[in-house]
């Protein structure tokens, strides 16, 4: 189906009925939503900007009310409470992104010799992952996008998610035709107490299920990192049941997250241990902080002056968002130069599942700050 609008999210929601990206999925909820992002009209006239039945119209906008995407004026018209940019006015942002993703992505460059020489004293290769297997999770996925989100939040640079009314805390924003990158990504998680996972996802890559690890599969996860075992001893460590272990094991083995070597299970992707943590964590927050301290924070003053160009103070509460959106395109054009400059490889049109896919014992840091929401 044909987008208007490219919508991007950041957070965690508590309702699906009211997810943002549902709501505003068809065609018609875009319409409406671009017809309305910077003044107020009636429902009447909507429809006939559009070409629409005013029901039909009417019954979009009290969707899209449930969850603050756009609100009612006392002269009883309708206009959008999010950030909505069309193909024009998100050109500066565009140029701006490009500008600052080159600087990064350079960044990124000079930092390979010690981020290669730091991932050799960690326990991937003994587990059977190379660096050539698990680049785009560090490069794109802990740097480009968890690193530098970490840094923007821990420096207060960009607020946390305010609350909104399906019980999550998130942003959320629209692009006429995207951010006018070749490549578009995100990183989506779980986790438990004990340890999570967390996996690249982008619409460029097809794969063959988009089933997500559930509490109870990264409890089964956490005895399996650095070792096999037979399901009755997953089962002896879990506290599952035998048949339990035995059903989400077949399962999850079936998906392709699990190879069964003689009568053990084994993790088709690379788990990080406390130790790996310690030592390419640290690193990779490093490298983030100094993005973020020598390329982005010199432009806060640039990016308050768009925002007031763009006309969004009515939006002032969503600030934060526009923020998360701008560094967003920013990450996404930093992919593009990271793959031009043959330092990651193209995304795989047809991946297995565990493409970008990877686990953690304990707690992942750079998501500490987004958990708190």
């Amino acid at each position: 189906m044909t987008q208007l609008i490219t919508f991007s999210f950041y957070g965690s929601t508590k309702n699906v009925w009211l997810s943002p990206h549902l709501l505003t999925r068809s065609l018609l909820a875009q319409r409406i939503l671009l017809s309305i992002r910077k003044k107020g009209i009636s429902s009447f006239k909507i429809g006939t900007e559009i070409g629409a039945d005013e029901d039909y119209v009417m019954d979009e906008l009290s969707w899209l009310f449930k969850n603050a995407l756009v609100k009612k004026t006392n002269k009883n018209q309708w206009i959008a409470d999010i950030i909505l940019l069309d193909r024009e006015e998100k050109e500066a942002l565009v140029d701006l992104a490009q500008q600052l993703s080159r600087e990064e992505a350079l960044r990124i460059k000079g930092e390979l010799p010690k981020l290669k020489a730091t991932f050799e004293k960690c326990s991937f290769q003994g587990q059977g992952f190379s660096w050539a297997q698990m680049d785009y999770i560090i490069l794109a996925a802990l740097i480009a996008d968890l690193g530098v989100n970490y840094s923007l939040h821990r420096k207060g640079m960009v607020p946390l998610p305010p609350e909104r009314p399906d019980g999550g805390k998130w942003y959320f924003w629209g692009l006429e035709g995207g951010a006018n990158s070749k490549r578009q990504f995100g990183v989506n998680s779980n986790s438990i107490k004990g340890g999570g996972t967390a996996h690249i996802w982008s619409w460029l890559v097809e794969k063959p299920t988009v089933s997500p690890f559930e509490d109870d599969d990264i409890a089964l996860m956490l005895p399996l990192a650095n070792q096999s075992l037979k399901v009755s001893e997953i089962a002896e460590v879990t506290h599952f049941s035998l048949k339990t272990v035995e059903q989400k094991m077949k399962k999850l083995s079936t998906q392709g997250y699990f190879a069964e070597i003689e009568g053990t299970s084994k993790p088709n992707f690379p788990i990080f241990s406390g130790k790996d943590h310690e030592i390419l964590i640290t690193e990779i927050i490093r490298i983030s902080d100094s993005i973020v301290d020598n390329i982005l924070k010199p432009k806060e003053t640039v990016f308050q002056k768009l925002f007031e160009k763009l006309e969004l103070a009515k939006l002032n509460r969503e600030y934060g968002a526009y923020l998360c959106m701008l560094y967003h395109m920013i990450m996404d054009h930093v992919l593009d130069k990271l793959v031009e400059n043959h330092i990651l490889s193209e995304m795989p049109e047809k991946a297995p599942i565990t493409w970008g896919f990877w686990g953690w014992i304990g707690e992942l840091k750079l998501l500490e700050k987004l958990a708190s929401t």
